[in-house]
């Protein structure tokens, strides 16, 4: 998990490795308590992926 969020990170705009991620998490049993989250980056990834699918849909 952790070298697939670098290579997301790394990589902000492959769809396939963003959505393999999220899948992942989701995958995850729920009662899972997670580390400290870096809001800022989070946002500023969920951000670049909102507009990146934006961008997809009006091309």
């Amino acid at each position: 998990m952790k070298e697939l969020k670098k290579y997301v990170l790394d990589h902000r705009h492959d769809q396939t490795a963003f959505q393999v991620l999220m899948e992942r998490i989701d995958c995850q049993p729920q009662d899972k308590v997670y580390g400290e989250v870096n809001t800022e980056q989070f946002s500023a990834l969920l951000e670049q992926h909102r507009r990146f699918q934006k961008e997809r849909y009006y091309e």
